[in-house]
This record gives C-alpha cells, structure tokens and sequence, in this order.
C-alpha cells in the first residue's frame, strides 16, 4: 500500500514539473511576440506621422441669450448666457470680442479674450435670487472706458462671440453707464475744432453809420442734445462809427454758394442782430446758417443795414475763399 503511495506521489511531482516548463515555455514565447509587436509599432510611427485632430468642444451655442451689465462702484460688471439650437442654456468655448459706443458712435473702448466653458457659474438676480443659468462674468473699470457724448449717461456695448467651428454670435446692450463730457466740455471742443479748421478773412465794409468785419468763416459742430449738429458759421465785428447811437439789425442776411443756392441765417448765433449800439462802442459774435455744404469752395455773405440819403439801404456783400 505504501508503494502504491510513493508511486502516486512520484508521477504527481512529474507532471508539476511538467506544467512547470510549460509555463515558462509559453511566457518565453509570449514576451519575444509582443517585442516583436512594439517594435514593428515603433518603426511604423518613425514612417507615417500622425495628423494631428481638429479641436472641437462638446457644447454646441446657438445664441446669446442674454448680455447685460451693471455699474458698481468704479467698476462695470457685464455677463452674457448662451443658449443651443433648442433654447437651452448651455456654457461654451469661445472667443469674445466686446466695445462700446457712445451716442454719436465714437468708440470708448474695445477687448478681445477667450473664455472657456468651464469658467461659465451659476447665475442668479440678486435682488429675487432666482437662478438664470450658465452665465459668463467679467469687469471693467471705468477708468478704462473714455468719455463720451450722451444726454442720458448711458453707452452701447456690442458684443460678440466666436465659437470654435467659427460661428458669431452677436448682442447688444444699450443701457452700459460710460464717463460723459460735462456740456462747457463739449462747447469748449466744438469751439477749439471750429478754430482749428476755419478760414481767417477779415474784411472789413464801412456803410452809414457801422463798419462790420468778417475776421473768421467755416463749419462749426457744436454738441446739441447729445447729437453733433453741422452749421456754416461766419465770426463777425461790428461797430458804431457814426456821432450817435444806432441799432444793429441787418436784414436778410444770407449765404450765396458759388452754384447760385440761398441759404438763411438760423438761430443759435452768438451776435446780436437786434440791438442799440452807442457810437465807438464794439460788438463781436457769430451767426450760424443751416444746410450749407460742406463741399463748397466759396461763399458769399450778403446783408443790408441802414440807409443813404435817399433812403436806400446799404448793402454790405463778403465773397469769402475757403480754400
């Protein structure tokens, strides 16, 4: 029986031994295959580079939602949403171009950044607290915006959004609080623009009792109820040369284009065509007329004041070159 035993046991070892050599046998195997596999990996990569892939983003914008901003402080908060194909809110990856106008449409400021979906927070309206959403926030600080012209204080921003597949997506808001000019800056700016680019004439007419001279002539732009109006504005002195006091008061006073065209004197002006002048005494003003083109090369300024001795009025006539 003890034989029998020692006999079971023995042939058991020889088949361990066995499973033994065959387990090396095949890892042996297994490892030269798969370095044979990298290696043929590896020379293929040498051979044939990769082309590298277009980069997309899972989310997909449509519109914007919403853009709007809120001053606080001396900063301006702006955020916008976006929204896919079926109006839901969704964050997104992109490029946003932002600049504001002021009333006349003079650029105040301008910015160009990326933005990523993951930076998009939940959103809510402080006042209720109720959440609107996936929204993307920045600031501004005022200091950053130039001054510009608006009866109300308030700017336009437009916005724009580039996704990545190169879509724009556009918005506006027209309730952002820029810097404005104070009305004696906006009159000090029409002024120095007039005298930089108008024509110095003075011509001088004695008649009866006035001598009135034409020292300066061109267009004049100043700001008018947050709007930049266009006039044709003539500079004049006039002055009472006679033995007693006179009224000023020209009558029909017009400038002639050098196409034939009549165009009135209109109100605004500065001098006073209605007014008693004492003798020696001189008044210095302008007046301003509508309409005139700024095409024209010359003009001519024409009015009549006062009378000869056979009542007749005087008829003072400037031809004025503005070239």
């Amino acid at each position: 029986m003890r034989r029998k035993v020692n006999k079971m046991g023995k042939q058991k070892f020889m088949n361990l031994g066995l499973m033994v050599i065959l387990i090396v046998g095949i890892v042996f195997i297994s490892g030269c295959v798969q370095e044979q596999g990298q290696t043929g990996t590896s020379t293929e990569k040498t051979q044939t580079p990769q082309t590298p892939q277009a980069t997309t983003s899972k989310y997909s914008p449509a519109n914007i939602n919403l853009f709007a901003s809120a001053k606080e402080g001396e900063v301006i908060r702006f955020y916008f949403l976006l929204e896919d194909a079926n109006g839901r809110n969704t964050p997104g990856d992109g490029h946003v171009k932002v600049e504001i106008f002021d009333d006349l449409n003079n650029s105040l400021y301008y910015k160009e950044f990326d933005v990523k979906a993951s930076e998009f927070v939940d959103y809510q309206f402080k006042l209720t607290g109720q959440g609107i959403g996936k929204a993307y926030e920045w600031r501004v600080p005022i200091s950053e915006i130039k001054k510009g012209v608006s009866s109300f204080g308030f700017g336009r921003a437009v916005l724009t959004f580039v996704t990545l597949d190169g879509k724009e997506l556009h918005a506006e808001d027209t309730t952002v609080q820029i810097p404005t000019y104070t009305e004696e800056e906006l009159t000090q700016m029409a002024e120095e623009e007039y005298n930089k680019n108008a024509i110095t004439v003075n011509k001088k007419i004695r008649k009866g009792n006035f001598e009135v001279t034409v020292t300066k002539a061109g267009f004049f732009s100043p700001y008018e109820w947050g709007e930049k109006k266009q006039y044709f504005r003539v500079d004049m002195e006039v002055k009472n040369v006679g033995s007693e006091s006179d009224y000023f008061s020209p009558s029909g006073m017009a400038i002639i284009d050098n196409q034939g065209n009549q165009y009135e004197s209109t109100f605004g002006g500065t001098l006073d065509t209605f007014s008693k002048v004492y003798p020696g005494v001189t008044k210095k003003g302008y007046v301003l007329f509508e309409a005139v083109p700024t095409s024209v090369t010359s003009v001519k300024l024409m009015f009549e004041l006062g009378y000869d001795a056979n009542f007749n009025p005087y008829l003072f006539e400037y031809n004025i070159n503005l070239k």
